[in-house]
């Protein structure tokens, strides 16, 4: 899909490293100006950054604690002011919460829900006007194979992404007549440096014996779908969810 995002200014929420940081690099490789988002990140940042560059893209980092709505709002129109536009927003941002429901603070909770949910209603109202205005627009969101079976002790992680798809299914019915296309993406166990911990304990390896294909995916897999969703080349779909999972979770 070389150049599908020529011309278009790409946001992603979340792209210091991991998933998001392969999702903004890809998307410089498309030829989209990239706004690469942080929050407390920012030499990890910088290094997305240089690699956006490195690939011929143009961008700029943006630091934000987008838990907080009026933060989350206040990014977008960051992003407009210094690129004239948003042409697709990736809500990638997120924390994991793992550990006996009973012994979850409800701060805790809530801190959650903030960000893995909450951001990105904010996020999208935030983005969504201009998009309609112009008729065109693409936002993806990225939930988990958590949010579709749910594991035991990850209660608010797998609500939030739960909500973060029923959010998806609702937006794209309600913005799909107005040219905009809401999507999902729910990864299943991804190799980052946030699950290494997990990629190399017991309870990693009793995921593994889920994932038909034998392997956890990588960043970079999970960022081709993302591309995907945010090119013309995904123009029937809306409302959709898609799964690089593996095969650990088969809707």
């Amino acid at each position: 899909m070389s150049g599908a995002l020529a011309g278009r200014v790409v946001l992603v929420t979340g792209s210091s490293r991991g998933i998001g940081a392969e999702v903004a690099v890809k998307a410089a490789m498309e030829g989209a100006t990239v706004a690469v988002h942080y929050h407390r990140g920012a030499e990890a940042a910088a290094r997305t950054l240089e690699r956006v560059r490195a690939y011929g893209g143009d961008g700029d980092a943006f630091a934000a604690d987008i838990s907080l709505g009026t933060a989350a709002e206040s990014l977008v129109h960051q992003v407009i002011e210094r690129f004239g536009r948003v042409d697709g927003l990736v809500n990638n941002a997120g924390r994991t919460l793992v550990g006996p429901f009973l012994e979850t603070d409800p701060a805790t909770w809530d801190e959650v829900i903030a960000t893995d949910l909450s951001a990105a209603f904010h996020t999208c109202r935030a983005v969504l006007p201009s998009m309609v205005e112009r008729g065109d627009g693409t936002i993806v969101n990225i939930a988990s194979r958590l949010g579709q079976m749910g594991i035991a002790e990850t209660a608010a992680y797998s609500a939030a992404k739960a909500g973060l798809i029923g959010l998806t299914r609702a937006l794209a019915r309600e913005f799909g007549p107005r040219g905009i296309r809401v999507n999902a993406v729910a990864p299943g166990v991804t190799i980052t440096e946030m699950t290494t911990d997990l990629v190399e304990s017991e309870e990693g390896r009793r995921r593994l014996r889920d994932m038909p294909l034998g392997r956890f995916g990588r960043a970079d897999e999970v960022a081709d779908a993302v591309i995907f969703l945010l090119s013309d080349a995904s123009s029937l779909f809306l409302g959709q969810t898609l799964n690089p999972n593996a095969g650990g979770y088969m809707p």
